[in-house]
């Protein structure tokens, strides 16, 4: 009997495919320093004055959601944006065109910008970020590429590019991206998280989990590298483990709806089906049209012995698209 593959959230994008279930250090010295560093990271280039300040926007801090979608990360970037130098309202006015949805639009404007001023690098950034959710990856590499030939020392260029990388499956660029990006910015967390992912998606996950350890090490306050470690452990079919982590991400953040689900598919893997049961039911309780937790929450009913409910679990699954479902009805259900 196999539990349905769920995708485990991260950030923005999705991070992997789990099947079945599948003391914070730091030197004075270094924590001096780090207070120190502001959230833009400045480059000496000898247009320094004419470029933009674009802030390092990062979701991996103590307080932060677990969670965020890629339109509220989107909004956060643009609008802590300082424009300066030649071509500055154009690009102000393509990131107002890109935020209210208009991208081909905001790509004028950035086209624009760059005929005013081309060694700008910011307006290839922003016009690569248009095209890359146009899904022009082509062209939106060569963008991102362009700004960091002008601007190699801005750590969200390659992170927003890694990204990209990440979505297209190109590994091992997204990953040199990360650790450049992390070089760049050695407080970006973020970066360190996102390169993680991206070893656990080559299913590296020892590796996945050291990059995991480092971000909890610095923020262990913060959910997301808690659940994603858990999630690297059941890949590892280190379950055991992997609910210890996942507990630890829920203690964080009671509303983490996959956190409770995936601990739900470790528990069942360790035959605690009624905890296992509580878990789904929590993550119900938080998300009534999620499939996936109706589908598995039948087969934890089953295994104590209460058809019935497991019959029903597998209906309210068929009911809300689930894919098998129907065929556990059929199969359990007659």
């Amino acid at each position: 009997m196999k539990l349905t593959n769920l995708l485990a959230y991260v950030i923005l994008p999705g991070l992997i495919l789990l099947a079945g279930c599948n003391n914070q250090k730091k030197a004075a010295e270094t924590a001096s320093e780090a207070e120190k560093v502001a959230d833009t990271v400045v480059a000496a280039h000898p247009d320094e004055e004419e470029f933009d300040e674009i802030p390092v926007i990062r979701d991996i801090e103590e307080g932060k959601p677990s969670t965020k979608t890629s339109a509220a990360q989107n909004e956060e970037l643009l609008t802590s944006i300082v424009y300066r130098g030649k071509g500055a309202a154009e690009r102000q006015n393509g990131v107002k065109l890109a935020s209210a949805g208009d991208l081909q639009g905001a790509i004028r404007e950035f086209t624009k910008s760059i005929e005013i001023h081309q060694r700008n690098p910011d307006a290839y950034f922003y016009r690569g970020k248009a095209k890359w959710e146009l899904k022009d990856y082509k062209g939106a590499d060569e963008d991102f590429s362009k700004a960091i030939e002008i601007r190699p020392s801005q750590a969200p260029y390659y992170y927003y590019r890694g990204q990209m990388y990440y979505e297209q499956k190109r590994y091992p660029e997204a990953l040199a991206d990360f650790d450049t990006a992390y070089a760049r910015a050695f407080y970006y967390m973020d970066a360190v998280n996102f390169k993680g992912v991206v070893l656990a998606a080559m299913n590296r996950h020892e590796e996945a989990i050291a990059a995991y350890d480092k971000v909890i090490e610095e923020v262990p306050g913060h959910a997301l590298a808690w659940f994603n470690k858990g999630t690297s452990l059941a890949a590892l079919d280190r379950f055991a483990e992997a609910e210890q982590m996942l507990t630890r991400a829920v203690g964080i953040d009671r509303g983490y709806i996959q956190a409770y689900t995936n601990r739900g598919n470790c528990r069942f893997m360790l035959e605690k089906y009624a905890e296992a049961v509580d878990d789904y039911t929590k993550s119900i309780s938080l998300n009534q049209s999620n499939p996936d937790a109706f589908f598995n929450r039948a087969f934890a009913n089953l295994k104590l012995g209460k058809q019935t409910e497991a019959c029903a679990d597998w209906q309210k699954a068929v009911s809300l698209g689930h894919k098998t479902a129907a065929q556990m009805l059929k199969q359990y259900c007659k």
